[in-house]
């Protein structure tokens, strides 16, 4: 089980230390390439330099013997036909060598590195003589001088009257004029051959210490002419090849260094060796050098490591998912407890403890949730009897508030009799008005025997009322007896029907003309009912009086929320109440206020014959 489960957590595992072990595999690649072509471009640098320091010196030093006096006072001394200077003759060259202008050309020729030979021409750029040098096996080289009639370097080199180098195969030509003892007149050429090949084998001892031998050496120099040939090449087997023939993955180094660019590039030779190369061109003699490193054994060990890495960072990944499975397997049984107990409380189990070990690693979660659940059970038994309490105090307000508008509308009547009782219609009228205040005082006797009814907020079934007489019946018992003291006026349609409980809408029209009356308390005032149809057809009444009104900012946080009044003796359910009762209807109430000048009360309810709204 613990070998299932840790299979699920091995992907999370794996995957930090497998991105961190790629990525010093990475880095330990990039390190190398990096290492080596700062390496590759340092020896670059030093092979570069010393190599034009050393074709440098020997340009000097053929410079010096061709403006020398003794070689322009040996041409001076041709009269204009080679063949009639005796010392020219092949019988007096050997005696000639002992001249001074022979030694300072042989002097030339001395110690590897240097000239293989050097021809002289006369001013009509004809051949005078040649000396070559002849390597002895021993080192002791000797040298031939060769007479007229022998042919030597490019032709295109004569026809020039300044010093010139030209790279021919792997051997630089030096063409450089000669002048009289007062340089006034060129009287000949001094020409010589360079072979490039040797003097680049002995800088290359620069980089190795030692002459570049065979082809395994773990250094790569090069030396490549503008025709991609290699002039010197530290694997001797391809010294003179053309390169697209004889190494073609070295190709593309050798062409840009040809068109005198200069970079770090790669490149595999035959053997499998990678070299990281730096290549740059030297204009001044027309050759491209390429230095390399073979990356091939730096690689192999970053390799190795990089796997080395991986594989450590495969056990350690399933290493930790093998422990994170059992420390969590370990957890789950206290986490399974727990999630049991909070499974109990959800469905109101509150009574029931989450038991567990004291070495569970959960058994700190389990207490917080027995303790929660214990506040939980104090807090829902407050909250219970808070309810409780907030019923009663709300049926009492209500049953309040229904009571004092039947003992108002009784204290109108009262008020009334002592000056209308001999009015027989009066008479009448109060006897109804009684009956109809008795009636609801034995409705509030019967809310308080059935209190959960009348806090339910359940309202009957609507059903068709005519408005008409319910607000006159209304007006009659609440308006009429103050008439003396406040102008009424009222505005209805011979009938009006809409749909609604009738006892309760007959509360609402009571409250609000009882809250305009009440309003003009202290003043003579007049009171407007109005009633009938909006354009839309639905049924509307409207209550309006000259009180001293409310302000919008009482309208809109305050009108209608419950126990919310501006008497001094309200208890302000009653606009909360009639809201609830129009709402019910599918109604609703506007008001239209004025500070000092009034309030008007308008209720829209749907039409029995219409259901729609303004």
């Amino acid at each position: 089980m613990t070998f299932k489960h840790s299979l699920t957590y091995l992907p999370h595992c794996l995957l930090p230390v497998f991105l961190i072990a790629g990525l010093n595999y990475w880095n330990a690649l990039k390190t190398v390439d990096t290492s080596l072509s700062s390496q590759a471009q340092t020896d670059l640098n030093s092979l570069s330099g010393e190599l034009d320091r050393r074709l440098q010196a020997e340009e000097v030093e053929l410079t010096r013997v061709a403006f020398s006096g003794e070689l322009s006072a040996l041409l001076v001394a041709d009269v204009g036909d080679s063949s009639n200077v005796t010392w020219l003759q092949p019988s007096s060259l050997t005696a000639a060598m002992s001249r001074q202008p022979f030694l300072a050309l042989a002097s030339l020729l001395r110690g590897r590195g240097h000239f293989e030979r050097v021809a002289v021409f006369d001013q009509k750029r004809s051949p005078l003589f040649q000396i070559e040098r002849q390597q002895a096996p021993q080192g002791a080289d000797s040298f031939v001088i060769k007479p007229n009639g022998f042919s030597i370097l490019s032709a295109n080199l004569l026809t020039n009257k300044t010093a010139t180098v030209t790279l021919k195969d792997s051997t630089l030509q030096y063409s450089i004029p000669v002048s009289n003892l007062n340089r006034s007149e060129q009287v000949g050429i001094l020409v010589a051959e360079l072979n490039l090949n040797e003097v680049m084998s002995e800088t290359a001892g620069v980089l190795t210490g030692a002459e570049q031998t065979g082809s395994g050496t773990q250094t790569f120099v090069a030396a490549i002419d503008p025709t991609a040939h290699f002039i010197y090449c530290s694997n001797r087997s391809l010294q003179g090849a053309l390169v697209s023939s004889a190494l073609p993955a070295f190709l593309p180094i050798a062409e840009a260094v040809s068109g005198n660019k200069s970079d770090v590039s790669r490149f595999q030779d035959s053997g499998g060796q990678d070299y990281v190369t730096a290549y740059a061109p030297l204009p001044r003699w027309t050759v491209g050098l390429a230095v390399g490193h073979d990356r091939s054994p730096f690689a192999a060990a970053a390799h190795r490591w990089g796997i080395f890495g991986l594989v450590l960072a495969l056990l350690a990944g399933f290493t930790a998912a093998l422990s994170l499975s059992y420390i969590i397997q370990k957890k789950s049984h206290g986490i399974e407890r727990v999630e049991e107990g909070l499974s109990a409380i959800e469905k109101g189990e509150l009574d029931r403890p989450i038991e567990l070990k004291s070495s569970d690693d959960v058994r700190a979660i389990a207490d917080s949730i027995n303790a929660m659940a214990e506040k939980m059970r104090a807090q829902i038994a407050r909250e219970e009897e808070t309810r409780q309490f907030q019923s009663f105090v709300r049926l009492t307000a209500m049953l309040t508030h229904d009571l004092k508008n039947a003992i108002e509308a009784l204290s109108l009547i009262v008020g009334n009799m002592e000056r209308h009782f001999d009015n027989e219609q009066f008479r009448m009228d109060a006897l109804k008005s009684l009956t109809g205040a008795t009636d609801k005082l034995k409705g509030i006797v019967a809310r308080l025997t059935k209190p959960l009814t009348s806090l339910s907020g359940e309202h009957p079934r609507p059903k068709s009322v005519d408005l008409v007489p319910l607000i006159r019946r209304v007006v009659a018992m609440t308006a009429e007896p103050l008439s003396e003291k406040h102008r009424i006026e009222v505005n209805l349609p011979q009938n009006l029907f809409v749909f609604t409980d009738p006892d309760r809408i007959e509360k609402v029209i009571e409250n609000f003309i009882i809250n305009a009356l009440e309003a003009m308390a202290d003043k003579n005032g007049k009171l407007i009912i109005d009633a009938g149809l909006t354009n839309r057809g639905a049924a509307t009444f409207s209550i309006t009086d000259t009180g001293p009104g409310m302000s919008p900012e009482f309208i809109d946080t305050k009108l209608f929320r419950p126990f919310s009044t501006t008497k001094k003796q309200g208890v302000g359910l009653g606009l909360y109440t009639c809201r609830e009762v129009v709402e019910a209807s599918a109604g609703s109430i506007e008001v239209e206020s004025i500070e000092g000048a009034g309030t008007t009360f308008r209720v829209v309810l749907p039409s029995a014959s219409h259901d729609s709204r303004y």
